[in-house]
């Protein structure tokens, strides 16, 4: 009996430990801005990209997305307007036609400047996505829990 009084709280703990570990490297590179892209994105529907920040709206000098689909040769830039810390760009595929979306997002500030995506050593690497066909999309996961 003794035995499983200690054994089940070590089981515990450790389980607790593996669901709050992260392996995203935002959370252990001071990471100001936040982003989690859209799952699904499908093809010939808008889709918000929205980034998450805690620097005060009145210490942001410019909040920029720079984005591209595979149609597009270069990245645009597109100024967004935060709202407590939101900021959003909606992408719309009659405006911008691809197949793959290309994106990273910018905050500057007076001494700083952040971004998001970053990889595990911090620098900025930027969000790549494929646009699916929601029907295929829907056949596939049909299949997949049958």
């Amino acid at each position: 009996m003794l035995k499983y009084i200690i054994i089940i709280p070590s089981l515990l703990i450790g389980q607790i430990e593996k669901q709050i570990r992260n392996d995203d490297p935002s959370l252990y590179k001071n990471q100001r801005v936040y982003h989690a892209p859209p799952k699904p994105l499908y093809k010939a529907r808008t889709h918000d990209l929205d980034f998450l920040t805690d620097i005060p709206t009145d210490s942001v000098k410019s909040a920029i997305l720079f984005f591209k689909t595979d149609s597009m040769k270069y990245y645009q830039e597109f100024s967004l307007e935060g709202n407590h810390g939101l900021y959003r760009f909606r992408y719309d595929p009659k405006l911008y036609p691809g197949t793959r979306l290309k994106y990273y997002f910018v905050i500057q500030t007076e001494m700083d400047i952040h971004a998001t995506p970053v990889d595990q050593d911090g620098s900025l690497s930027p969000m790549d996505k494929l646009l699916i066909d929601p029907v295929q999309y829907f056949k596939q996961q049909a299949r997949l829990n049958k």
